[in-house]
């Protein structure tokens, strides 16, 4: 770990976000092009937890940063390791689990990123929305609390994005069935977006299994 980027970090932490310029700096040290430790990245995680106020911006260099170095791209296709998805789960649950947006994307990214993702990461990435749909709280929910389980437009696009990815139109195995089973269980009385009924719809008309 650098010293720059132990005084970005500490400045951060007081004010709660990163500026341009010290976004700016982190860049110039090439992590976005994966050029990374495995230290450098846990300190990255680290240091956006720390942000009250995290910028889009700050959240593309997140997701660039890590994907980069989580997905070995020396093959004609990226591929992401048991290894590097074991640490990348890991690294959430001792933090607490998925609260950032920017650490959903992350997961979603390397998913679609990968040729074939460990089926691990997916189910982890689908666990996290299937929380935020259940508790009305998550990374997906700005200001959310509890009430009736419901599932909002982003939170389909973020499912349809994660069961499309890899091989072929859907990876509608088992772990996928169930998981839109129970998320339809579980809202059938809430508020949800028109965007459920429609990728229910979709995935149906591609894989006969799913019958929600």
């Amino acid at each position: 770990m650098t010293i720059q980027f132990t005084d970005i970090a500490r400045t951060a932490v007081a004010e709660g976000e990163i500026s341009a310029p010290h976004l700016l700096a982190l860049r110039q040290l090439e992590w976005d092009a994966g050029r990374i430790s495995r230290d450098d990245a846990e300190e990255i995680l680290a240091l956006n937890r720390t942000l009250s106020r995290p910028s889009g911006e700050w959240t593309d260099f997140f997701v660039e940063t890590l994907s980069a170095y989580l997905l070995d791209g020396s093959a004609a296709r990226d591929r992401c390791s048991e290894d590097a998805a074991r640490w990348l789960t890991g690294a959430f649950d001792a933090l607490g689990g998925v609260p950032t947006m920017a650490e959903l994307e992350l997961l979603v990214r390397v998913i679609e990123r990968a040729e074939r993702a460990p089926e691990t990461l997916r189910r982890y990435a689908l666990a996290a929305i299937e929380t935020t749909v259940v508790t009305g709280t998550g990374p997906t929910r700005v200001g959310g609390r509890r009430g009736a389980p419901r599932i909002t437009g982003a939170e389909c696009r973020l499912a349809r994005r994660i069961l499309f990815a890899g091989q072929g139109p859907v990876h509608a195995g088992r772990s996928a069935t169930e998981f839109l089973s129970r998320i339809d269980r579980a809202t059938r009385s809430g508020d949800n977006s028109p965007e459920w009924r429609a990728l229910l719809d979709t995935l149906g008309s591609v894989s006969p299994s799913i019958s929600c």
